[in-house]
């Protein structure tokens, strides 16, 4: 989007774009930490849940978190409304939080459904 928002159909493209690609960069973000999940070895002292955990929490929190910013420095220095500036921040907003709570749900749901992989380790050790 190379174009400057001057009308509110445009703002509108723009809000919908933000909302279609934070789901995208969600999905992307949650593909990311499955792959890491498994390329991180198993280890002797059963710490390994840890490592996979940590690295799911930052995921989860860096990639929405970089999107969000990127539009901050991007999209929003190309509105020329205030009113619309604060419209797309709020909307903004509501991308974030939103694709870090989508990320934590699905991956959590894929963690308890896949229990005896890696993946599924992030959640600690099963109960026998």
């Amino acid at each position: 989007m190379n174009t400057i928002i001057r009308t509110p159909l445009q703002l509108q493209q723009a809000q919908a774009d933000a909302w279609v690609y934070g789901l995208i960069f969600c999905g992307i973000a949650l593909a990311v930490a499955i792959a890491i999940a498994f390329l991180i070895p198993f280890r002797s002292d059963r710490k390994d849940y840890i490592t996979r955990r940590i690295c799911f929490v930052v995921i989860g929190i860096i990639l929405p978190a970089g999107y969000w910013l990127y539009n901050m420095q991007t999209i929003v220095p190309k509105i020329q409304n205030p009113g619309f500036k604060s419209m797309f921040e709020e909307t903004n907003l509501y991308v974030l939080l939103a694709s870090i709570g989508i990320y934590f749900i699905a991956g959590i749901l894929l963690m308890l459904g896949f229990r005896n992989t890696k993946l599924g380790s992030i959640l600690g050790k099963k109960k026998n």
